[in-house]
């Protein structure tokens, strides 16, 4: 099974490599880029297939907002995280995030919310894929049902 690649963003290198070391200790796969512009090029690469992203709110040049809001403009299902240090900007960023972590918390925090949408993305998969088949099945029920009161 492969693992559940992660796209890192803060303008703090740091912060960077500690998502890596604690992430990827915890079964991610995790790419990280030092700020939105190198985010998004990583994004759009044809050789990293993003599952989530996790994206610092206040960096240079564009917001984790603005990032959040490109990302999602062009892949509406992608979950994106946002961290910061401010309690009001968590709250206000619900529009184009899924949810929101106030710097400082627990990793298990930050586990649990990257965890929980992945698993809610997989679901949400899962049941698209099944929805041509359901919907086939059940035609074909119908049409069992049917075509012997046809034939009489």
């Amino acid at each position: 099974m492969t693992r559940p690649k992660l796209l890192c963003v803060d303008d703090d290198p740091q912060m960077c490599g500690m998502y890596e070391k604690v992430l990827g200790s915890h079964g991610y796969d995790v790419v990280t880029a030092e700020g939105a512009s190198e985010a998004l090029h990583v994004f759009h690469s044809k050789d990293q297939q993003i599952d989530a992203v996790i994206s610092d709110y206040e960096m240079p040049g564009m917001s984790g907002a603005e990032l959040a809001a490109e990302l999602k403009h062009e892949n509406p299902q992608l979950p994106v995280i946002m961290v910061s240090g401010c309690q009001p900007v968590v709250e206000e960023a619900g529009h184009f995030v899924d949810a929101a972590v106030l710097k400082g918390s627990p990793i298990h925090a930050v586990l649990d919310q990257i965890d929980a949408l992945l698993a809610s993305q997989a679901l949400s998969r899962h049941s698209a894929r099944r929805s041509p088949l359901v919907a086939l099945l059940a035609g074909a029920a119908v049409c069992v049902l049917l075509i012997p009161k046809f034939l009489k």
